[in-house]
Order: C-alpha cells, then structure tokens, then sequence
C-alpha cells in the first residue's frame, strides 16, 4: 500500500466519483481505476459500492480514517523538515461567508504581500464543513462561527465578539414594521439567523421569511434596494448608515452578540507559514488571544 495510492482513494472517497477524482488529481480515468482495482486487490476487500457512483463501504470508511492520518503524518513530516524562519509552502485557510466578505481580503493581500513564497488558498464555506475539514486534516486553519460543545481537537488560537444589529431601508423608522417583511440571511445552520429567530419568537412571531444569500456584500445591497431587512454585525454597515444608505436597530442583548473563532486542529503542526497568519490576524483585526484555558 503506497501513498500515491492512498492519495487517489481519499480523492475519490471525497469526490464521489472517478471522473471527478482523475480531473482533481490530472489523471486518465483508466489509472485512477486501475489504481483502486490494485488497492483493494491488496487489501482483499471491497472498498466502494459501484452504484451511482462510488460509495464507501465500511471497510471503505475504516481505510479513510487511517488515510487522512497518514497523508496528514507525511505532509507534516515534510512541512517539519523544510520548515524555516521564512515562511514558505503551502497553507491553507477555511472561512465561513460573512468573515470572508468583511475583513479577509485586505488581510489576505497583506499576508501574499509579505510572505510571498507561502502558496495560500482560500475555502469559504458553512462553519460545520470547516470544521470537518479540520478535523479530517484538509484545512490548517479556519475562521468559524460555532463550535461544538466539546471536541477535543480543535483549538481556538483566537476570538472576536462583535454586536449584531437589525437593519432596513431607511425608509421604515419603527422596528416593528419589518417584523412581516422578508429577512435577508445566510442559509439554515448560520448562527445569526438561530438568533435572529429566537428573538423574533420571543415577540410571538414564528411566521418568518427568508431570502438566502451568503454573502454579506449581497445581503447589505438587497436591504438598501428594500428587497428586506437582516441581521449583521454592526461594523459591517456603520459606513452605509452614515451615508444614509440604510438604518440600524438594536435589539436586547441577549440576543445581539456574536463570536466568531479562528480555529485550528490540536495535533497540527505550527508551521512559521501559519504562525505567522496567526500573528498578523492578531495585529490587523478585532481577534485576541485567548488565555489556555479556554482554548
């Protein structure tokens, strides 16, 4: 068992599909085949169901786990060996739709900037899926807003907590006339939204409407072209009101703070490429360290 070999079955495991596998790695669809016809041969099991696509069996699911562990030991043994005070490499950081729109950009530009030997990319997703992706060794870091009560791998290398604000078109100056209209929010599963609907529910109003955009940029354009209202970090908007572009109400607190984490796996190594994001995260923007015991 070779780790090439293990590299193309976690690919397909993760893609679903051997057309899709051969195009992620650059291969002909024969040898990602052939090479997962050799895997099993030598294993003596079966490791996908053949039926609209490829599934894992549970022998299947066993051999990821150790997969992802091992291509996850080499690459870090590799990233240990070549490691320097000059940040180089590879790194790669995940982050949810709202964090992405609002401060990563200029941090991003920065980071390229300064260190431009390090090969950084970017995945935005939902919270969950980053911190999947961490778990199973496809992230080194992630800017997230929830966090399982409990998981023992991860580690918050840094916080936020920011205040979140009702906003509307300026043409409503009563709160309660946008409790009918539409909200303009992230889809199922965004921490704001479970907020937002927690004090709406608290007023006695369950029959809520949704828009879905998941990008902060579009949520704020549809409110000022009074599509609905929604429910943001107040930094995001503070430039548009001033401008008169649209209107802010506070709502109690119990209901208006939001955390958002930037995140790692436990046993991950510290490579100077992330360290160094770590560092210019913490001199650029709102995040703070937070003390060990409770990370």
């Amino acid at each position: 068992m070779e780790s090439n070999e293990l590299r193309i079955f976690r690919v397909v495991a993760q893609t679903g599909s051997i057309t899709k596998a051969a195009q992620s790695l650059g291969y002909v669809q024969s040898n990602v085949t052939a090479r997962i016809q050799q895997l099993e041969s030598e294993l003596k099991t079966q490791l996908f169901y053949r039926q609209r696509g490829m599934i894992l069996t549970p022998t299947g699911e066993k051999l990821l786990a150790y997969a992802e562990k091992i291509i996850y030991l080499l690459d870090e043994a590799d990233k240990a060996l070549n490691d320097s005070c000059d940040p180089s490499g590879s790194l790669t950081i995940g982050a949810n739709h709202t964090i992405s729109s609002l401060r990563l950009p200029k941090l991003l530009a920065q980071y390229h900037k300064t260190y431009p030997k390090v090969d950084l990319s970017l995945t935005t997703n939902e919270s969950n899926e980053l911190i999947y992706k961490i778990n199973h060794f496809q992230l080194d870091g992630a800017f997230v807003k929830t966090l399982p009560l409990s998981d023992e791998n991860i580690v918050k290398e840094l916080v936020f907590e920011e205040t979140l604000v009702l906003i509307s078109s300026p043409l409503y100056n009563d709160i309660s006339d946008l409790y009918s209209k539409p909200f303009l929010m992230n889809t199922i599963g965004c921490p704001n939204r479970i907020q937002l609907e927690n004090w709406l529910n608290s007023k006695g109003i369950c029959n809520i409407r949704y828009m879905e955009f998941n990008n902060l940029n579009s949520i704020i354009e549809g409110v000022i072209a009074d599509l609905g209202a929604s429910f943001v970090p107040e930094s995001a908007i503070k430039e548009y009101e001033e401008k008169g572009f649209l209107k802010s109400f506070q709502i109690p607190a119990q209901y208006n703070i939001t955390k958002s984490f930037f995140i790692r796996r436990k046993d991950s190594l510290m490579t100077s490429s992330l360290s160094k994001f770590i560092e210019m995260i913490e001199l650029n923007t709102p995040y703070q360290k937070l003390l060990p015991k409770d990370k």
